[in-house]
């Protein structure tokens, strides 16, 4: 008699204890937070978490560190680099034609570009985008969408390193690495070329010349990498738009980076511009460029 009932308070305890076990792990998950798990990152627009591999993680970096602490808000030098290599660095087009470029640099990023593809979509406009190597090879399904939906790809190196410090023999390296990765994924090969940070020197512009590449700068910038609010960034670039403008923005970044503002200031650049007549235009459309094969 007194077995069964040991027996029986033991069962009852166990179930208890079972109870407790699950309750304490289902609130502890419920109390988790992914940002504190790598390799989790979260979408701000849709507040999804989604979950990278440390593969894709690691190609989220960037050599050369964050935007906002490496470029300077307007290149003035590119403007003499310009006057100076006419047939190899361009910061615009012509301002003849009511026609402007969207440009977004350091992509494809899991976060942000989805949904600025699904914003040019939704208003049927064709942009450039300008593509770190590492993360093309990352996120080859993003790269193939922006090239399926009729967007132009350019060459922004392969780990976004600040090619005026590192020199010519770097700017190769990174450039031509690049141009595999993107043949593999893509191809073919792009003829755009844009350094990160918007860093150049003459040396660099001739060896991009000598590489065959066209330099491309930008005209507008909407200055989204200081991480500004979506008012803000329209009114940046609104207030400086001209025809044949090439307006910068980012689809990517530094992995601590929230770009939200640039996915949000888009659907008012683009109705405003449009209310305009403004067209929208790829960069080798502006500027009459081809690919090669």
């Amino acid at each position: 008699m007194k077995k069964t009932i040991l027996k029986s308070l033991f069962c009852l305890y166990s179930i208890i204890v079972c109870i407790i076990f699950v309750s304490c792990n289902n609130q502890i998950n419920q109390n988790r937070n992914p940002a504190q798990e790598t390799p989790y990152l979260n979408v701000p627009y849709t507040g999804q978490w989604i979950n990278l591999t440390e593969h894709q993680l690691e190609m989220m970096k960037l050599e050369g560190g964050a935007e906002i602490e490496t470029r300077k808000p307007n290149p003035i030098s590119n403007n003499r680099l310009q006057l100076k290599y006419p047939n190899i660095l361009a910061l615009r087009g012509s301002l003849k034609e009511n026609k402007v470029a969207l440009t977004f640099d350091d992509g494809p990023d899991p976060r942000y570009t989805p949904l600025i593809l699904d914003i040019l979509k939704q208003y049927d406009i064709k942009a450039t985008f300008f593509l770190i190597g590492a993360r093309a090879v990352g996120h080859e399904s993003i790269t193939k969408r922006i090239r399926d939906e009729g967007h132009a790809i350019g060459n922004h190196t392969y780990w976004h390193p600040n090619l005026d410090k590192e020199g010519v023999g770097r700017l190769h390296w990174e450039v031509t690495q690049t141009e595999k990765a993107l043949n593999d994924i893509l191809g073919y090969r792009p003829s755009l070329f844009r350094a990160p940070y918007g860093s150049l020197n003459e040396e660099l512009v001739e060896k991009i010349g000598e590489m065959g590449y066209s330099a491309i700068g930008w005209s507008v910038d909407s200055l989204d990498w200081m991480q500004l609010t979506p008012r803000q960034i329209k009114n940046n670039v609104l207030s400086n738009i001209h025809p044949g403008a090439i307006i910068l923005m980012h689809d990517g970044g530094h992995w601590t980076m929230d770009l939200l503002g640039t996915v949000q200031s888009l659907h008012d650049i683009i109705q405003e511009l449009q209310k305009d007549g403004v067209e929208f235009v790829t960069v080798p459309q502006l500027l009459n460029i081809r690919d090669r094969k």
